[in-house]
């Protein structure tokens, strides 16, 4: 094999690595640039609800609110903890905060509000309250 020959393949391939090393990194920044987008969006969607003229006008905003940001939570890879609000399910400190104090911790929980995750992290606790036991009759 000519000597001229062996020099050129030895600078291909760092090339090849640098590329596959900044394609994560543009990945990354492309998912922040879109992330801000939608928050910037949710930012100006917020200030549509809070000068709506009537209800159907603020309806139609918070909505619009909601979407973006979703689309924001979506982006950055954040989903919802806990059940729905109004549903029940067992009480765990890692995953609930109480919104009134108990003097121990209730064996259930009403969900008032979902938490939010990253992965396996929890970001936000779902907010929860006690579930009052029914009276025997």
């Amino acid at each position: 094999m000519p000597a001229s020959k062996k020099p050129r393949a030895k600078r291909a391939a760092p090339k090849r690595a640098a590329q596959a090393v900044s394609l994560p990194n543009a990945l990354g920044e492309a998912a922040w640039a879109e992330a801000d987008r939608a928050l910037a969006q949710a930012m100006a969607e917020f200030e549509e609800v809070e000068s709506a003229s009537n209800a159907v006008r603020r309806a139609e905003a918070l909505m619009l609110l909601r979407q973006a940001l979703a689309r924001a939570a979506r982006v950055r890879g954040f989903s919802r903890l806990g059940g729905e609000p109004g549903s029940t399910e067992p009480y765990d400190p890692d995953r609930h905060t109480l919104i009134s104090a108990s003097a121990r911790p209730p064996a259930e929980v009403q969900i008032v509000a979902q938490g939010v995750v990253l992965g396996a992290v929890v970001l936000v606790k779902s907010r929860a309250k006690k579930v009052k036991k029914k009276a025997q009759s």
